[in-house]
């Protein structure tokens, strides 16, 4: 369109030039008004042409606009294309990963089938054998009922057996009671008793002599029995009636000595052997009352029923300091082979109530005099 333009322009100064030219040699003044009006005509064509060319830039100069906006749009559709292109490759990668994993599991599921089938089976065995095994069940049931039948008659035997055997044990206690069985060194006897599983003297230790002959000192002076380091004995107050009646009071030194005091086949208790005994009476709390003796003949207390065959006797002790406490008939002091702290052994004592006590305090060290019960090895 812009040649066109270009030519019409040309052809109308042509024109304008032929005309003056014509003017100046001849007088065409017709030829030249119609020329001159085929001039104007033409440029009011140009004009309308030019008209018609501004507006169809202005057209041209939109449809650039547009045309670079809707390039720029198709620059944009077409980076969402490769976008979706490349999210279309990654779905289709998903969705190959996705079915191999479904074979996968179709191959799994498979064989689950086959363990299921095979698990059904196995569930059959175990159902006919709980049926077995029920059936076993009641044949022992019946069995059970009938052995629980036969334990309520073995049970009630034994009831009647222990009863016989404590008719029985309470008849040889009395009689071991009555016939001194054990000889010490010295000759003198003792009388025993059967306490639960334990065998203990019924009386109080007299031997003067360790089991080999050797003879153990009699210390009556105060100082001397304090400052002793080897074995001693003596009696309450230096009375020998009191040892005739209640037994020596020995130091802990005659305890620990290898020549030994009890006689063959006996042995000082420990505290635990102590123990034993005071648990199968009814603990600290009670075994005093069944230890110590009834009545008052040896004891200035009420309260002791004897009911062990113990017959502890209120023979009092002597401390370590060598002065003799309080009197007898209101306490009663053993000596056990055990040793709570280097200086100070554990003693079993009775007092004015149902109480046993264990002392191991200043008073009772090794130096003090207690009596001595022997126990059967």
């Amino acid at each position: 369109m812009k040649t066109t333009i270009h030519f019409l322009v040309a052809t109308l100064i042509a024109i304008c030039i032929l005309v003056t030219s014509c003017k100046k040699q001849t007088d065409y003044s017709s030829q030249i008004n119609a020329l001159q009006a085929r001039c104007d005509s033409l440029a009011a064509a140009l004009k309308a042409t030019n008209a018609a060319l501004q507006a169809t830039n202005n057209n041209v100069s939109s449809l650039s606009t547009s045309v670079t906006t809707i390039q720029a749009q198709l620059t944009v559709i077409a980076g969402q294309i490769a976008t979706l292109n490349t999210q279309l490759t990654a779905t289709n990668s998903n969705v190959s990963s996705i079915e191999s994993q479904l074979a996968v599991i179709v191959g799994q599921i498979a064989t689950l089938n086959t363990q299921l089938t095979a698990t059904n089976s196995n569930v059959t065995i175990i159902l006919n054998q709980l049926v077995t095994v029920v059936s076993q069940i009641a044949t022992l049931n019946t069995q059970l009922n009938a052995t629980n039948v036969n334990v309520t008659v073995i049970n009630n035997q034994i009831i009647a057996s222990n009863t016989q055997l404590n008719i029985m044990l309470i008849q040889l206690n009395t009689l071991l009671a009555q016939v001194p069985t054990v000889t010490d060194i010295d000759g003198n006897l003792y009388k025993t008793v059967i306490i639960g599983k334990q065998v203990w003297m019924a009386d109080n230790l007299k031997t003067t002599h360790y089991r080999n002959g050797d003879p153990i000192p009699n210390i009556t002076n105060t100082t001397t029995w304090a400052n002793q380091v080897n074995g001693a004995y003596c009696d309450f107050t230096n009375n020998v009636t009191f040892g005739a009646t209640y037994g020596h009071l020995y130091n802990f030194y005659t305890v620990v000595d290898s020549r030994q005091l009890c006689p063959v086949g006996w042995h000082v208790p420990s505290e635990s052997e102590w123990t034993t005994l005071i648990n199968y009476l009814g603990g600290m709390n009670m075994a005093g009352k069944k230890l110590r003796e009834a009545g008052t003949n040896h004891w200035l207390i009420t309260g002791g029923d004897n009911s062990s065959g113990f017959t502890a006797l209120g023979g009092s002790w002597r401390g370590g300091d060598g002065n003799f406490y309080y009197w007898v008939g209101q306490s009663a002091w053993w000596w056990t082979s055990t040793e709570q702290v280097a200086l100070n052994p554990i003693t079993i004592g009775l007092g004015a109530d149902d109480m046993v006590y264990k002392n191991w305090d200043t008073y009772h060290t090794k130096a003090a005099g207690n009596s001595i019960r022997c126990i059967k090895d």
